[in-house]
């Protein structure tokens, strides 16, 4: 059964400021929720400039400003966190802790027909090479200090019973429009180059931020969705020739591929003095061991069954919207 919509009802949503969340702002206003925001006092909150966003300066370490954020809220989405760090134990402070916090104050006022959804990570499986995608039912082995805490995150919200529902989210890799992740594939694509970095990777799935926002939104709407769910774009995975092929759609231009042996990237990390936050993201010890795998692939078919929800691009479609946001925006 699939719900009729937000039907004007407030959903409690954080990292509203960035890529996705900006995309989930609005795939939630569309959907008929009214959306207050977490932001910091510093948030950029530009991608959302002219939609009708309440916006709460919230410390989500702080228990009595994360129960205000939530006080009044039908549903709480959860897709602020850390992506890069040095220590561990930052990742347990972004990931784990703040989403704690979250769940205490929603146990305080969420209703019982209320909905926690976390916005988590394909991190928190682990690998998974394009011959196998990952499903639901699989056990997790994660493999970065990113991975464990998401999934430490994931076992705070479906791991034990609360007074509302409970489901979990795992993208795969995002992009398109508003994303600085792919900026740099594409970047040298349309200079008719790409790069395959190791050899041991078989696959990477894929997802448009927009659709992992509608996604989202279809597990937070649909009464009946609790759990865990993948998302992607319907193809379950992505071959390094069919990225190829999907840049050269998108920059309709010859692109070559030339291999990158890993020690490189690592030898370019030392040479740099180690890897610092804000620096090339290939270069961290996270993507490098995600990068050593035998793939990142995922199988989104528990969701449409759920929710009846459809990727409506494929890495292809992205790539092409991704092009002309980094143009207009001045980033290419």
């Amino acid at each position: 059964m699939i719900a009729r919509g937000g039907e004007g009802r407030l959903v409690a949503l954080t990292g509203a400021t960035g890529f996705l969340g900006s995309h989930l702002a609005e795939a939630l206003l569309d959907d008929g929720w009214r959306v207050r925001a977490a932001c910091r006092p510093t948030g950029d909150r530009s991608w959302l400039d002219g939609r009708p966003v309440e916006w709460r300066v919230t410390d989500l370490a702080n228990p009595d400003e994360c129960r205000e954020l939530v006080k009044g809220a039908h549903a709480v989405v959860h897709c602020a966190g850390v992506v890069a760090a040095l220590a561990e134990q930052d990742y347990v402070r972004g990931n784990v802790d703040t989403t704690a916090a979250l769940l205490k104050a929603a146990a305080y006022s969420l209703p019982a027909d209320g909905a926690f959804v976390l916005v988590s990570s394909l991190a928190a499986h682990g690998p998974a090479g394009l011959d196998k995608p990952a499903v639901e039912s699989d056990p997790c082995r994660p493999i970065t200090p990113y991975g464990r805490s998401k999934l430490a995150a994931e076992q705070l919200v479906t791991g034990q019973a609360w007074p509302f529902r409970t489901a979990v989210v795992r993208p795969p890799a995002l992009c398109g429009p508003r994303d600085r992740g792919f900026l740099p594939l594409l970047h040298f694509a349309y200079r008719g180059w790409t790069a395959r970095l190791g050899k041991r990777i078989t696959g990477i799935s894929l997802v448009d931020g927009r659709d992992a926002a509608a996604g989202i939104v279809a597990v937070t709407r649909t009464p009946s969705a609790s759990g865990t769910y993948f998302v992607d774009d319907g193809r379950a995975g992505y071959a390094w020739e069919d990225v190829r092929q999907a840049l050269e759609k998108a920059v309709e231009r010859k692109v070559r591929m030339v291999d990158v042996p890993l020690g490189a990237l690592r030898l370019a990390g030392r040479l740099r003095g180690g890897w610092k936050p804000g620096q090339p993201s290939v270069l961290g010890p996270d993507r490098l061991a995600d990068l050593d795998t035998d793939g990142w692939c995922c199988d989104g078919r528990r969701l449409l069954a759920d929710t009846g929800f459809v990727a409506r691009r494929d890495a292809a479609d992205s790539f092409i919207d991704a092009l002309l946001f980094y143009r207009k925006a001045g980033w290419l």
